[in-house]
């Protein structure tokens, strides 16, 4: 009877835990569904906030679309003005003008170019002939032993291709040692040199023009350099005789110099002597003023 009793009370204890695990795990959906709403809930408020987000921006998008669209329409109707009535067509003949010019300043910089190569060409070509002139002349009219010959140099100053310049001065040489000439030689060698230099310059750029002229050209010059002197003088006006327009003008009070021209213009071939030079002197009139008169005096007479 005792172990039926305890077996009928198992079985009710059983029973009653059975129930109560089924209850458990009732219990235990419910807290997971229960959990569930929760993270739903702050979902739900997360995306409230982001909608409120974009509701403030699409508010500030409409209000600026809303600008736009007035300035469209405003711009529309100033189109339609007078003084924008054919603006597209304007607009396309200003950018042919805009890229013709464009063009032609491309093609201006590449002519600077080639002129610019051009001249500096020019001026090396120029500066060998005037150098190889000065050297003839120098040996022919210089008779000292202290200078072989002397030549320009030219040296270019920096800046801008535009306003390029040259810096020239006189290079004397002695065996191979050149130096400036600027204060290392004598008032006749300075006298002698920049005659020279500008013979050599009417020479190279003064053909067509065929008039040199030169004022008291002996001073500071030694009997010796004189000779030399009149010796290329003579030679230019003999090689230069052919041109019609070439004149020679000599201005002197040099007598002595004179006379080596004379000599020297008779010692060259297939050259007509000049017939004539001119003396000018001041004469005293009859009222008592003086009067400069010019004499046409025959080589012959020239002592």
């Amino acid at each position: 009877k005792t172990n039926l009793r305890e077996s009928i009370s198992m079985i009710k204890n059983n029973e009653r835990t059975a129930k109560m695990e089924t209850e458990i795990e009732k219990l235990e959906e419910e807290m997971a569904q229960s959990e569930g709403h929760e993270n739903a809930a702050e979902d739900l408020g997360k995306l409230d906030k982001k909608m409120q987000k974009l509701s403030a921006s699409q508010a500030r998008l409409e209000g600026r679309r809303s600008e736009i669209v007035e300035s469209i329409r405003s711009l529309k109707r100033k189109l339609k003005q007078p003084e924008y009535k054919n603006v597209e067509e304007e607009y396309r003949v200003s950018m042919i003008k805009h890229e013709t010019t464009l063009m032609a300043v491309r093609d201006i910089e590449k002519y600077h170019s080639a002129l610019d190569h051009a001249l500096l060409q020019f001026h090396s070509i120029k500066i060998a002939e005037i150098n190889q002139i000065i050297r003839d002349l120098w040996r022919l009219t210089y008779k000292g032993e202290d200078i072989t010959t002397i030549e320009l140099v030219s040296g270019q100053d920096s800046g801008a291709r535009a306003s390029r310049s040259y810096n020239y001065r006189v290079v004397m040489t002695k065996g191979s040692t050149r130096m400036d000439m600027r204060g290392r030689c004598s008032a006749g060698q300075r006298v002698l040199a920049s005659i020279v230099i500008r013979l050599a310059l009417a020479e190279t750029f003064c053909v067509n023009c065929g008039c040199i002229a030169l004022d008291e050209p002996t001073v500071n010059l030694d009997f010796n350099n004189k000779r030399g002197l009149a010796i290329a003088l003579a030679q230019i006006t003999a090689d230069r005789s052919a041109q019609s327009n070439f004149q020679l003008i000599m201005i002197t009070h040099d007598e002595d110099f004179v006379a080596m021209m004379k000599t020297e213009l008779a010692s060259q071939s297939g050259f007509t002597m000049p017939e004539k030079y001119f003396q000018v002197r001041r004469e005293e009139g009859a009222d008592g003023k003086y009067y400069s008169k010019i004499d046409a005096i025959d080589w012959d007479e020239l002592v």
